[in-house]
């Protein structure tokens, strides 16, 4: 599995960014829930919109909430990010979602893709990080089951992914820490938003 999955080319974003405003939605568990000002994954991604499209009104709803997996956000989806009008949503729950059974855990993820994709306002992007349940996995050259099962969905629905800390073609683990740099390596650099397409 490639560190990037290009699936769409993200027109509704480029279209709102020539339009003036953005409204970018995070959801996910504690390494993306906000409060840890500049020492979690969003804030680069944040900085960078900000910076790259300085005539854009940038908005963020961080509806990350530490210790949740996707079971609870689909029933949070319509209040924390679908009435507050985001353009594009990174979900992060393949961490969390790791120790959830199989069929719960696709039931739940399936249910707020659809859900956040009913709308038809945003894009998505899903954001895979791991822990250290998956290293066994991951040394073996294999695609954690909670990632493996993210990627089918996003297949299905045709939405983009990252893999922060996969090294571009090799099965290596990098050290992701909480910091904003280090993110901003793993995260930025390896996926490219012009490479997306307008």
């Amino acid at each position: 599995m490639d560190i990037n999955q290009h699936r769409n080319g993200l027109s509704k974003v480029w279209n709102k960014l020539e339009q003036g405003h953005l409204t970018i939605g995070f959801i996910g568990g504690s390494i993306t829930e906000d409060g840890r000002a500049a020492h979690n994954w969003p804030e680069p991604v944040t900085r960078w919109f900000v910076e790259s499209f300085p005539h854009a009104r940038i908005a963020v709803e961080n509806a990350a909430i530490g210790a949740t997996g996707s079971d609870l956000a689909v029933f949070r989806a319509k209040r924390d990010l679908i009435d507050r009008d985001c353009d594009l949503v990174f979900i992060e729950f393949a961490v969390n979602d790791n120790g959830t059974p199989s069929e719960r855990r696709m039931r739940a993820r399936e249910g707020l893709i659809r859900k956040l994709l009913a709308e038809g306002r945003s894009n998505l992007v899903i954001v895979y990080t791991y822990c250290q349940d998956m290293y066994d996995a991951m040394s073996r050259s294999e695609v954690p089951a909670s990632i493996l099962e993210f990627e089918q969905l996003a297949e299905h629905y045709g939405i983009s992914s990252v893999w922060m800390g996969l090294k571009r073609s090799h099965f290596r683990l990098r050290s992701i820490q909480v910091t904003g740099r280090t993110y901003n390596c793993c995260l930025l650099k390896m996926y490219s938003w012009k490479d997306l397409g307008r």
